[in-house]
Parts: structure tokens; sequence; C-alpha cells
């Protein structure tokens, strides 16, 4: 059993020395004077599900990419702990679950977030860049590159330490795609690709232009990359006919139509949660736009069906190819129509099951392993075939033994059980949902707990679809084993925490009959949620009848009571506020089962106010070409004062964002200068040339947001 990653690394180089016609199809092996390591190839997908890469699927539509079936091993039973593209990825980088790194979800600062931390900032904030799979390659030796999407949508304006070749890519475009490149400038520098340029082509030029470059060096060292498409994820919003398919595609397979499982359109959903339970069953449109969406998924494949054709092709024409493994998989599976949903980020098997598979020298090709593996294995195998060293923090395995011998352990020894939790709410088809759940993933079956108190449980053996929810069918003990097994998963002792989701006003007609609500969460479990509730013109304290001048708290109703992730609710306030005017400040504090409690509360500030402020730009006015001494002027209507008005402005050329001061690749906005008397407003004209996209949004003193902001278009003179 190869265990020591020093003698992984001199076993495979035996194996590259020694075996050279050991890999069916493949060139004999020429080593490398200088340093007889295997280069490492990391294809790290978007959104793509196990079926749309089975051996079923590859060998059909993928004639370079089913090599990795009839070559190469298939893991048949991975599983990414946070189906979500952002925590995903930090999960995969860090080989931890997303309660430890906590990036939770994409983007912080949106109301899906439910007040989760996460995002690009995060991972920077705590240190990751400095300390991942990437930085644990590049010390053992290696060459690192990047191309692709890093975290999520967004890029950052500078090179990580770990990376000697970064090529980042923002956004969900398949044409235009803007990116921050270290390609010419070591600092790093933003750029676009042309409006007609597909992504995928544009990355495979890139990858092949950077392995040209790196098989030209003298003394070379071997080399790590990991590529991020962006197929098979969906297009980001434009005009036709710029999709998510190559033009030489575009007429391929007429008639694909997704597959009507017993999971697509489900028919029964009284046993599901509450969270998910008001999904309403699949319209023709959806149906039909779940068919063409599933024909654009597998045609956005083809073309990283020929990126890989030619990276082959490259890597034998410099006699590389026996001595390089190759990883493919995915950051989450997807939803299209399964379960009434379409995306991911819950905890059902079609989000979190991914396809893996691995290539390269002593692997025996076209065979299968059933192990159970997680995302945050991949980093811990990759560096252990480099030689590299695995930090102790990591929650992830290394299963570079099973590559080559995968009876080396029985699949009953390796591990019980996946942890997989979720934080964000979803939309689907414009429906809202909580997708806030822990559950974990064991060999036969599935157990989760809802934050809204449901559990789950479906055999896979019986009930491979999850249509059946069997839970209250099982042993109480049982139940309890289950319960059990998920908090032993959650290994971060971190006090308990809450958060405060804006306050739900449901009309104008109930605008007194609101409540308030969030959600808590702690490794033990969650006890209770206590709630200050403050009137602002007064300083009195609600108790839950009456406001009252001493301080008093009041405890709110939760859904998930002693869960690890629970969401409470708090309805019990004043029916007859004086004045629709009154202002309010509410703090929470969550105390575990342990009697633990959060010292950093989370506040919130509101009033009855329902109606959302609104904005207009009357100069420049649309098309317009103005000089540099101009302004950006409006005004905005609402009952209300109003507190802010955000502005976005991007450069269309360039896809950057003014922050104020200087143009940068990161989308943000700045405030404009409001004069109070008359809600007028106004923002001078960057120094720039060329056409400029600005969107206004305004923000009143209820910290109510304008939710479709007012867009313009002009030109500043050069």
């Amino acid at each position: 059993m190869l265990t020591n990653p020093c003698c992984i690394a001199k076993s495979l180089a035996c194996l590259v020395l020694l075996l050279p016609g050991m890999w069916l199809g493949r060139p004999a092996v020429h080593a490398r004077v200088d340093d007889p390591r295997p280069n490492i190839i990391l294809i790290n997908l978007d959104d793509a599900d196990v079926e749309l890469l089975s051996p079923v699927s590859m060998f059909a539509r993928y004639p370079n990419l089913s090599l990795m079936v009839s070559d190469g091993m298939q893991f048949t039973n991975l599983h990414v702990t946070t189906p979500l593209c952002g925590p995903s990825r930090a999960a995969l980088l860090r080989a931890q679950y997303a309660h430890r790194t906590q990036i939770k979800v994409n983007r912080p600062a949106e109301p899906r977030a439910n007040g989760f931390g996460g995002g690009m900032q995060q991972y920077f904030n705590r240190g990751f860049f400095d300390d991942d799979l990437s930085t644990w390659i590049k010390d053992a030796g290696y060459r690192t590159m990047l191309v692709g999407k890093f975290l999520h949508g967004d890029v950052i304006p500078f090179v990580p330490p770990g990376w000697d070749d970064f090529y980042s890519a923002r956004g969900a475009d398949y044409f235009g795609a803007f990116r921050f490149t270290n390609r010419d400038r070591p600092e790093g520098r933003p750029e676009r690709d042309p409006l007609d340029a597909y992504r995928t082509n544009v990355e495979s030029q890139q990858i092949r232009d950077l392995l040209e470059r790196h098989f030209q060096r003298p003394q070379r060292q071997p080399f790590f990359l990991y590529y991020n498409p962006l197929a098979p994820h969906k297009q980001a919003k434009r005009p036709e006919p710029l999709g998510m398919v190559a033009p030489e595609y575009e007429h391929w397979w007429p008639q694909a139509r997704m597959p009507r499982s017993l999971d697509f359109d489900e028919r029964n959903f009284n046993d599901k949660s509450s969270a998910i339970a008001h999904l309403e069953r699949l319209t023709e449109r959806r149906i039909a736009n779940a068919d063409k969406r599933f024909r654009e998924r597998i045609l956005s494949m083809k073309s990283v069906d020929d990126l890989f054709g030619e990276l082959i092709a490259q890597l034998q024409a410099h006699e590389e190819l026996g001595n390089t493994y190759i990883f493919l998989t995915s950051d989450n599976g997807y939803q299209l129509g399964h379960h009434r949903m379409f995306g991911k980020g819950d905890s059902f098997v079609r989000s979190c099951h991914v396809p893996l598979y691995v290539w390269g020298p002593g692997i025996p090709g076209g065979t299968t392993a059933n192990h159970l593996l997680a995302h945050i294995d991949i980093a811990p195998t990759i560096t252990e075939l480099a030689g590299g060293n695995v930090p102790g923090f990591v929650d992830g395995r290394s299963f570079a033994q099973l590559i080559f011998d995968p009876e080396s352990e029985p699949e009953d020894l390796w591990r019980e059980s996946v942890l997989i939790e979720n934080w964000e709410s979803r939309n689907s088809a414009g429906q809202e949902f909580h997708a806030a759940s822990k559950a974990i993933r064991m060999y036969e079956s599935v157990y989760t707990e809802w934050a809204d108190g449901t559990p789950e449980y479906y055999d896979l053996v019986s009930d491979r679809y999850q249509v059946f929810n069997s839970y209250r069918f099982l042993p109480e003990f049982e139940k309890a084993i289950l319960a059990g097994r998920l908090r032993a998963l959650v290994r971060e002792p971190t006090p308990p925490r809450s958060t405060i989701t804006q306050p739900f006003v449901p009309n104008e007609l109930q605008r007194r009959q609101f409540k308030l609500r969030g959600f808590a969460e702690d490794d033990m479990g969650i006890e209770r949620v206590v709630l200050t509730i403050i009137h602002r013109q007064t300083g009195h304290y609600w108790n839950g009848v009456d406001w009252q001048a001493a301080r008093v708290r009041v405890l709110a109703s939760m859904n998930n009571s002693r869960g690890q992730i629970t969401t409470w609710t708090y309805d019990s306030l004043p029916t007859d506020v004086p004045s629709p005017d009154d202002r309010f400040t509410v703090l929470a504090r969550a105390y575990d089962v342990d009697g633990n409690f959060e010292s950093d509360l989370p506040k919130s500030s509101f009033g009855l106010d329902y109606q959302q402020p609104e904005s207009i730009i009357t100069a420049p006015v649309e098309g317009e070409t103005v000089a540099h001494s101009s302004e950006i002027v409006g005004f905005a209507l609402d009952a209300r004062p109003i507190k802010e008005i955000r502005l976005v402005i991007k450069q269309i050329k360039s896809g950057l964002y003014w922050n104020g001061a200087s143009w940068q690749p990161d989308w943000q906005f700045v405030t404009a200068t409001i004069d109070p008397t008359d809600n007028t407003w106004s923002y001078p004209v960057p120094v720039t040339s060329g056409n400029i996209y600005v969107a206004s949004r305004a923000v009143d003193d209820s910290n109510n947001i304008e939710s479709e902001p007012f867009k313009r278009r002009f030109s500043v003179q050069p």
C-alpha cells in the first residue's frame, strides 16, 4: 500500500521508467531527465451532473473525453460537500468542509445568503490564498497554472502567491468573457475576450500557449494545471444568438431531449420539507425550457471535448503523455426539473453526486471503484501524487492508493459517510425556497435535516431517485444513530451563531402584521434564540405584550429545535403601533444546548415602510456623448427619506467597474451626493473615454432597496 508521499513519487517514477507499454493506447514513456515526477491536470467542470458524464454519454457524445473511461478509472461515488460554486471550490482547494473554511455562500451581501459569510473576500481575509492546493503543489516544486473560473463568478485583481500562471475568468458569459491574467505582466491586468470569441476555445488556446512555453523551458519542473471551464453552466442573461454553444455546434443534436426519470417533475411532494413543498409542478413551458437547457448543456461540453483532444495531442507531441495524470470532475451536480427544481445548492443526490475520472500511468484502465469519496479528498490526493506535504488541518483524505489498486482497502472500511451542508436560499423559476440543511451521504442512503425541522431519509437501493421519504418508518434507535452521525461530522467547536434576515411585511393591507425571521446554527445544536426589540423613538423594550422602560428579551420560535441549523421566527409584535413612521432595532442571540451563547450579536434596524424607493437618471440621456466635466444626475421618489443612491458605473468595452478612484474588475457600486430637500442627486462622470453603462438604485431610511435599477448608456469624449 502506498501511503508515504515520497514513496509514491518514487514508485510513480519507477512505473514511468519500467512499464512503457502498460498504459493501453499510449506511446512509450520518455521520462524527463531533470525531474521524473508526473505532471498533474485537474479539470473541474461547472454544474456537470453524473448522468451528463456517464460512460454511456461519454462514448456516445465525447470521443476524446471517453478515453477517461476506456483508459482510466471511474470513481462512481464522489460527492461535493456544499453543492454551490464558491463554497465547493473553496472546499476543494482547502480540503475542508465549508463550516471550517467559513466560505458558506457565493456573495454574502445578497439576501439569499441569509446573513452567512463567504465569497472571494472571505477567502482572502482568512489567508487561504497563502495556504491551499496551489501553494502545497508549488512548494513541492511544481509550476502551477490556473485557467478559467476560480471560486465563483467574480475575479480578484491580483495574482495569488500559489499560482505561477494565473488566467482567471469572470462571470457566466460564453462570449466576450472578462479575465484577469499575468500573461505579460507579473502583477496581472484585466482584459476581455473579443465579443465573438467563444470562451472554451479561448481557454484552449491559453492552455496550449502556457504548456508550449513550459515545454520550452530548460531544466523544466513538472506542472500542475487547474482548468475550470464554464461548461456546462447556464449562460448569463444576454440577447441571442450569443448563447452557451460554440457556433460550430449550434445545429448539432436538434432532437436532444431531457430524460424523464422518476424525479423529473416529481408528482408527490407531500413527504418533502416545507421549505420546498410549495414548489409547483412543471408547466409545459418549463418542461420545454428543461429540454432546451439540456441540449445546450451537452453541446457546451463538445468544446471541452475538443479541448481535451488537443491537450492530449500536445502532451503526446512533447512525449509527456505517459508521465501525466488527469482528473476530471465537477464543482457540483445540477437539477434540471428534478424534484421540481432548477439549479443546485440542496442536499439531493442530483446536486451533490458528481463524476470523477482519473487517467495516468499505472492506473488499471477501464475500471471502476465505488469507495465513498468527497470533493475535499481531491487536493490531498493530488498533493500526495506530487510528493508534497498534506497539512494536518484538512478534512479530506488522499485516495492515491485506490487509483492504482482499488482493492487495497475495502469499500466498507474506507469511510462511513460524507457531510453535505447548505446555507443559501435558492430561486427556482421564480419560486423562492430556503435550502439551508445538513445531510450525510452514506453508501446506500441519505439522511437530511432541513433548517425548517423536516427530517428526510432516502434508501437509494430501492429509491435511487429520492421520491419517497421513508424517515417516518425508521425505528427510533436508527433515527438517533443518524442524528448522532450527522453531529459527529461537524468538528468546528465555535460559539453558536444567529442571523437576522429582512423583516417580512406581506402587503399594504397587513402592514402592521409583520414578523421577524432569521437563522441560527451550532455544531452541537441550537437550544434557543432570544431577541431584544427596541422602539427607537422611545427607547422602550418589547416584552411580548407591551413596551416597557426596563430592558427585556423575548424568545423566538425555532423550526428545528436542538438541530445544528434552524430557522427562527418571531411574530408577536405589536399590532397597534402609533405611527407607521416608528423605527425599531432588533438584536438576536443564539444559545446552544450546553448554554454557550454568541457575543457578536447580529443587529437589524427597520420600520414599517413597505414601499420600495425609485431612482431616475435625468442626464446624460440615452446615447448622449458628454465631456469629462459632466455629471450623472437624477432624482428619487419615496414616501420616506432617501438614505443612499448607489451607482454601478461600467466601461462597456473593458468590463471594468468604477470604485470612486480607479477602474477595477470586481463589480462594485459608488454613492451619489443627495440633496435632501428635493431628493435630487449627482455624481461626477469618471475620467475615461468611450461607452459607459450606469445603473442607479435608491435606498430609503427603512433599508428598502430598489429592486430593478434605472439603466442608462452614454459616451464620454476622449
